[in-house]
């Protein structure tokens, strides 16, 4: 009896390692690219917002992750004759927003609404962990002149697995490839 519990948890261990994504995982529909072909979104300015849960863990840490990414990526968005990154905020009201950058001559706007920016840890019986990378934001380009809402790109990348350890030190690397991808079209 006993060697049959041992052969079931032996089997069930690797066959529970097969999963591709975390628990309660979600998905959005890919869209192309903000940046497609034809694309000119003219001056750009970007707006990171936080949007965080109100149990979120280290928020100043994971702003200064977020904005170091959208730094990094900024100067790559092709489809714009320049662009200014403006800091985190918790809060943005779009109508300032807009009026300062229709006042700086900007087109359009990028608000990154951040959701999601953090290590996810799974743990389960009996000995199976798991840890996760996730990047969850959603893209509104508003143009400046009409203020309408031209694109909204919700995001989430989750990489990592089981018996993988992720922390904080992956996330920008991770936040920076989620842009590229919603921005630019590069997995």
């Amino acid at each position: 009896m006993r060697l049959r519990w041992i052969a079931a948890v032996l089997l069930l261990v690797p066959a529970s390692a097969c999963a591709s994504a975390p628990p309660g995982a979600e998905s959005f529909p890919t869209q192309a690219p903000l940046c497609g072909p034809g694309s000119a979104l003219g001056k750009v300015v970007i707006t990171p917002v936080t949007r965080w849960r109100p149990d979120q863990k280290e928020p100043e840490v994971r702003e200064a992750i977020a904005q170091k990414a959208i730094e990094a990526v900024a100067p790559a968005i092709s489809c714009a004759s320049s662009v200014t990154v403006l800091p985190i905020a918790a809060n943005s009201t779009s109508a300032v927003t807009l009026a300062a950058a229709r006042k700086d001559g900007a087109k359009t706007v990028l608000f990154i609404r951040i959701d999601e920016l953090g290590p996810i840890a799974v743990l389960s019986f009996p000995a199976l962990w798991s840890t996760w990378s996730d990047v969850k934001f959603t893209l509104d380009a508003v143009d400046v002149q009409s203020s309408a809402n031209v694109r909204s790109i919700p995001h989430r990348r989750q990489k990592g697995g089981t018996f993988e350890i992720r922390g904080l030190g992956p996330l920008q690397d991770e936040m920076e490839a989620a842009l590229k991808d919603v921005i630019l079209g590069v997995r």
